[in-house]
């Protein structure tokens, strides 16, 4: 069972910038129905120029791994490194995690890279 939910979660960073972002399905979401931990994270990156959203590329290195950490002690969170990035460039995150009763969600995560 694939669950429809997804949320945008805006962060920024700077191109030099390790981000790491918890993503916590007890709090965010209603954990779908006989769940009770995650058991598998996969995790794609895509990025655009701001004055070229058309132009999309995918850049899985801008992710420290496509299987982000589920983390301990409950499970039902998980962390996704962002590492790098460019200068201008809009970043988007897809964070699809599986519980252990077979259900799916997926996340969006939106990254901004800009020098200040």
């Amino acid at each position: 069972m694939n669950i429809g939910l997804s949320h945008l979660i805006t962060h920024i960073k700077q191109p030099s910038e390790v981000l790491p972002i918890d993503v916590s399905f007890s709090k965010l979401h209603v954990l779908p129905r006989g769940a009770t931990e995650i058991v598998a994270t996969q995790a794609s990156a895509k990025r655009w120029r701001r004055k070229y959203p058309n132009d999309i590329e995918q850049v899985d290195s801008f992710l420290l791994s496509t299987e982000p950490e589920i983390l301990d002690p409950n499970k039902t969170s998980v962390r996704v490194v962002a590492v790098g990035g460019e200068d201008n460039y809009d970043y988007q995150i897809t964070l699809l995690v599986t519980f252990d009763n077979s259900s799916k969600i997926e996340q969006e995560i939106f990254v901004r890279v800009r020098e200040d």
